[in-house]
């Protein structure tokens, strides 16, 4: 409950106004003080003084076993935050206000450490705030639409129907007793007297925001700037205010977008140029603490946490920028070289004609073996033709199951280098050679034929998995079948 007065609102006109209506009484609870609310805490630290609260259990009469200590993970969830880290910023933030005082204490053997929570419920000594919901609508004048009760409302319609008493015999006809003026607010020229502090503050803006405030808003005291100004007072003075808006004209950056043409709402500037800045510390001025002149320690931390997740996110962009240009690198180069050759993604001519003549070589390479026999195999008359055959046979199966030119050249080349080979092979047996030759590897059974595509069962040179599609009844693509023909002929070479 609070002792909200009507006698606050003397001499403002009800408007219509929000209503508030109380449909049940709640049956869980958590006392929050008033002056909590009405303190200026940020929302998060108004969050977590009330669930610090919520763990009290307010039938204990010794003040000593009124103490909160929920884990700071508890805390982070409550308050959304991802790191737990940063519950301490408004721990730090009710510790200055005085809501709650904080103790360290250790467990676990002395291996961990824990805090205790000692909530106030009454401001401490030397608190200047607003204590009452009254005492918050004095100070802020401007939120009349709050000034609506039905008492004073009724009263004044009956106040309206009571007929007027004139001078005649009758009373009728008579004007009525004009009543006493209330006292006002405004000067001779119809402008509202505003205080020596106010006008003091506002005067220290910029001339040539002063202009551009005229310009949007058609006066250089705007309402939201003059309850601005009254706020900022209640902390600071006059003069101290005066530093804050020529110091933030220009560090804040608002002279530079003023000059660049890019300052839109000037009236909007003006009030964030006399906000209290984002330090929980009510006496920290821009970094600076008021009293000692010392650096803000909060601040201090709460810059290395910028600069942490900054840096985060500045790796994070990076990484991310470089795996877009390797696939894009990926995209646009030669499979078989791995070179940008301006066939975006396609296999190059070099790696083609490289290909070819390997096919070519292989064949001359039967030629000569078979011709330097006696006696030449009926099935070895041409061996050059053979091997050719034998790669256009690769090449064509190779395509049929889907594979793509680099599968098709690949199983040409391991085809044709297979034939020479086995032509080797022969001479080598028509001559009598005592060397134990390994025995070609033997073909893997057929398969059923596959109905529709499926994905590769090989991987790339990296151990990833392929990812084409084939219907070879081996299920592995073109590409995927070369490599596995290389890796052979390596164990071949190896043994011989």
């Amino acid at each position: 409950m609070n002792n909200f007065h009507d006698d606050a609102f003397d001499g403002y006109s009800e408007d219509q106004g929000d209503e508030l209506v109380a449909e049940d009484w709640p049956t869980v609870a958590t006392p929050v003080p008033v002056w909590v609310l009405l303190s200026g805490c940020s929302p998060r630290a108004f969050k977590m003084y009330a669930f610090l609260a919520e763990h009290i259990n307010v039938s204990l009469r010794d003040p000593r076993k009124r103490i909160a200590c929920p884990k700071q993970k508890a805390i982070a969830v409550i308050l959304g935050l991802r790191d737990d880290r940063k519950v301490a910023r408004y721990r730090k933030e009710l510790e200055a206000l005085g809501a709650i005082r904080v103790e360290k204490y250790r467990y676990a053997g002395g291996m961990r450490q824990g805090y205790k929570y000692f909530v106030r419920y009454n401001p401490p000594i030397g608190y200047d705030g607003d204590m009452v919901l009254k005492q918050f609508y004095a100070g802020h004048p401007e939120f009349r639409s709050a000034a609506k009760w039905e008492g004073r409302t009724e009263a004044a319609k009956k106040a309206a129907a009571i007929p007027t008493q004139g001078s005649g015999p009758a009373g009728e006809g008579a004007a009525p007793k004009p009543s006493a003026p209330k006292p006002s607010r405004r000067g001779a020229g119809g402008e509202v007297a505003l205080p020596p502090d106010v006008l003091k503050v506002l005067g220290a803006f910029r001339p040539e925001l002063r202009a551009a405030m005229r310009e949007t808003a058609h006066t250089d005291t705007p309402k939201t700037l003059v309850t601005a100004v009254t706020k900022a007072l209640k902390s600071r003075t006059a003069e101290q205010l005066v530093d804050r808006v020529l110091r933030r004209w220009t560090t804040h950056g608002y002279e530079a977008k003023f000059e660049a043409g890019k300052l839109e709402r000037p009236v909007g500037a003006a009030v964030a140029m006399l906000r209290h800045g984002e330090c929980p510390d009510a006496d920290c001025e821009d970094g600076t603490v008021l009293e000692s002149g010392e650096a803000c320690v909060l601040c201090i931390e709460r810059g290395k946490d910028y600069k942490a997740d900054h840096a985060v996110a500045r790796k994070s962009a990076k990484e991310k920028a470089a795996a877009d240009a390797r696939r894009t690198a990926r995209a646009v180069v030669c499979p078989s070289c791995e070179q940008d050759r301006g066939t975006d993604g396609t296999v190059c001519s070099e790696c083609v004609m490289g290909m070819e003549r390997d096919v070519a070589e292989a064949a001359e390479k039967a030629a000569r073996d078979i011709a330097r026999m006696a006696t030449v195999p009926e099935e070895w008359s041409d061996a050059r033709a053979r091997v050719l055959a034998e790669a256009a046979a690769a090449r064509e199966e190779a395509r049929q199951a889907g594979a793509e030119l680099l599968g098709e050249l690949l199983a040409a080349q391991l085809a044709a280098r297979a034939a020479a080979r086995e032509a080797h092979r022969v001479r080598l047996a028509a001559l009598g050679n005592d060397q134990e030759l390994p025995p070609p590897p033997t073909p893997a059974p057929p398969a059923p034929a596959r109905t529709e595509p499926v994905k590769c069962s090989g991987s790339r040179w990296d151990g990833s998995p392929c990812g084409r599609f084939t219907e070879a009844p081996d299920g592995l693509c073109g590409v995927c079948r070369g490599a596995q023909n290389v890796q052979q002929e390596d164990d071949l070479a190896a043994v011989r």
